[in-house]
């Protein structure tokens, strides 16, 4: 930037400021103290009790010694991705094999999902967030999708 693209600073007055930037300094200090609109923010989720998250964990752990070489596969080709990417030869296709993994187990536990909260337990929202803790307790670097946790 040349300094003939500068507005000129010498004929200012002390104390005068654009309104430009008054109102945008306004505007900003306005954004940071705005109320949240109705329906802007997803509402708090409620919190699930002890037996609701020690059956989920049962649920979970069930599933987990019933399909064990999900798991085992998606820990196993995470673990290659990382390291082949440590040594500094990332791979694509070890990187995406370990993602459709990851998905397979996801998928499962999505639909152990579905069932434990509307079915079996009746508690509908707090079961579902009982289950997404226990998840991300378990399994964090799995992503559930539209989770509560």
């Amino acid at each position: 930037m040349s300094e003939g693209s500068l507005p000129p600073f010498g004929n200012l007055k002390s104390g005068f400021l654009p309104f430009s930037l008054i109102k945008r300094a306004a505007d900003s200090f306005r954004g940071r103290f705005r109320r949240p609109q109705p329906g802007g923010r997803p509402e708090p989720a409620t919190e699930p009790g002890p037996e609701l998250r020690s059956r989920a964990a049962a649920v979970i752990l069930e599933y987990a010694e019933a399909h064990p070489a999900l798991f085992e596969r998606a820990e196993r080709l995470r673990a290659r991705a990382e390291r082949l990417e440590s040594e500094g030869t990332p791979s694509d296709s070890a990187y995406n094999r370990a993602e459709r993994a990851e998905g397979e187990v996801e998928a499962g536990l999505a639909g152990l999902r579905e069932s434990f909260a509307e079915a079996g337990t009746g508690t509908g929202r707090a079961g579902y967030v009982a289950f997404d803790r226990e998840v991300q307790l378990r399994y964090p670097a799995l992503k559930m999708p539209g989770g509560y946790a």
